[in-house]
């Protein structure tokens, strides 16, 4: 008998495990591939602020640091905004997942690859592992196994392909500023948006996101040769993100949910990783104390509350956004520059959580033009 399985060895389930392990219990990671970090889908941008708060040590797959972002509106309107200092890393995500899958195993827990969980019933575990079938035993299911769950399949957790957006990417070589992340806005990019992630000053990660239902690969296309015709993509990759408000009920009988598999992710950028991998530890401080019989399981999503109070505003802006027009998001981008939201977000802006600078920008004269917005995110 295992305290805790955890299905999935992406960052948040690592993540989840190694701070178990702090807390002075045992766990067993399974992953369903052979080989950590693969398929490699994720853009690899992760905030700074984020990085600090989780103490996680980049040295072995740092590829770049980022000063600021260079964002377009449809019509090519371009909101600038910089920084003095450090304000992203870009890094190689399977390097990631390996550093942290080393210092997991550095930590003596146990990761099983090439295991997939086929069901739960009760604290018994029905998985395939090498193809053989295996019984598994856990008094707590942990389902950090991405956007397509399994565990929250078993939780009886209704998603629809509203809920998900469709996205490509690829590597590709040309001319790029390797201080400056972009991020593109248009109809190539129904319901989301387009960027470039700098690698180098010669190599970048390109990719945009549909609402599903979109031709992805001919909207691709087309962004790359209006956009950026003189780059060579290689190595494309498509993959489906979370998309929308947290989930709630993330936690029922003996599982719960972390990451990618609980919409633990930013829907003004898909990114996952920080909110994955802090869901992770208090997923981890949850069950500790439960084991401590100092709490239950059922506070997880309780526990979540600061967590999740960013994503909703995540949401908020991200469905803000998609309820314009392109005309009107032209003018919005041309009144923001006018009235100096670039130096405002140098100031005050965080990728991770806007909740620090919603309030803000709704009490300053300049924006009251958008008053009703503002403050309808920031209760949020």
């Amino acid at each position: 008998m295992n305290s805790v399985a955890i299905i999935g060895a992406g960052p948040a389930g690592l993540q989840t495990a190694m701070r178990l392990k702090q807390e002075g219990f045992e766990s067993i990671v399974l992953e369903e591939h052979e080989r950590i970090g693969m398929p490699e889908n994720c853009a690899g941008l992760i905030s700074k602020n984020g990085i600090d708060d989780l103490k996680v040590d980049l040295q072995g797959c740092l590829q770049n640091k980022v000063r600021g972002a260079r964002i377009f509106s449809p019509n090519g309107t371009e909101l600038k905004i910089t920084s003095k200092d450090t304000v992203a890393y870009v890094v190689d995500r399977k390097r990631f997942d390996l550093e942290l899958m080393q210092k997991a195993r550095n930590m003596n827990i146990h990761i099983a690859t090439n295991t997939k969980l086929i069901d739960v019933r009760n604290q018994t575990l029905f998985v395939q592992a090498g193809g053989r079938g295996e019984l598994k035993k856990a008094e707590t299911v942990v389902g950090a196994d991405g956007v397509n769950s399994t565990v929250r399949h078993l939780m009886g957790l209704k998603t629809n392909k509203d809920n998900f957006v469709h996205t490509i990417q690829a590597i590709c070589t040309g001319e790029f500023d390797e201080n400056y992340v972009q991020l593109h806005l248009g109809d190539f990019a129904k319901g989301f948006f387009a960027w470039v992630i700098p690698i180098t000053d010669k190599k970048a990660r390109i990719g945009l996101g549909n609402v599903l239902g979109e031709n992805i690969t001919q909207n691709y296309k087309e962004f790359l040769s209006k956009k950026f015709p003189g780059v060579r993509p290689y190595g494309a990759s498509s993959s489906l993100i979370p998309y929308g408000l947290p989930l709630q009920n993330v936690q029922k009988n003996n599982m719960m949910l972390v990451g990618d598999a609980a919409f633990q992710t930013k829907a003004t950028s898909g990114g996952g990783i920080v909110f994955g991998m802090k869901a992770g530890n208090v997923a981890a401080e949850t069950i500790a104390n439960t084991l401590k019989k100092n709490g239950k399981l059922s506070n997880y999503e309780k526990n979540l509350s600061g967590l999740h109070k960013e994503l909703r505003i995540h949401w908020k802006i991200r469905k803000y956004v998609n309820s314009l027009s392109n005309e009107k998001i032209d003018s919005l981008f041309e009144k923001l520059k006018g009235k100096g939201i670039e130096e405002f977000l140098r100031e005050e802006g965080n990728m991770d959580e806007p909740s620090k600078f919603i309030g803000k920008l709704a009490k300053k004269p300049s924006y009251w033009f958008m008053a009703k917005t503002l403050m309808g995110i920031a209760r949020s």
